[in-house]
């Protein structure tokens, strides 16, 4: 956590998709569920974890959501034009597909 002196004082270690790959997984940090908390998305081989955070640097139980065999990037922007700040999901594959996840938080 920074300390508003440019430091740190702690970190976090958190546990991504239990895959091979996710400790080289793509990680993206985006307030996905509109509470002004930022929220960590981790990608596995084939899976997407999403950590919705709490306040004070702790993270509810992740739940996973199924990707492509390949995922390559985690994209997130408000695609169809719901409530300003609840950006979409969107994860292209290397296979050439492309998962979209519609945020759909009111």
């Amino acid at each position: 956590m920074g300390n508003r002196t440019g430091a740190f004082t702690s970190w976090l270690n958190l546990q991504g998709p239990s895959d091979s790959f996710a400790s080289n997984g793509i990680k993206v940090v985006a307030d996905v569920n509109g509470d002004g908390i930022p929220d960590l998305l981790i990608s596995g081989s084939d899976t997407l974890d999403i950590h919705l955070g709490v306040g004070g640097a702790t993270y509810a139980t992740p739940f996973s959501i199924g990707t492509g065999p390949s995922p390559g990037s985690i994209l997130t922007e408000n695609l169809h034009g719901q409530a300003a700040g609840l950006p979409d999901i969107v994860v292209p594959d290397w296979s050439g597909a492309v998962v979209t996840l519609l945020n759909l938080t009111k």
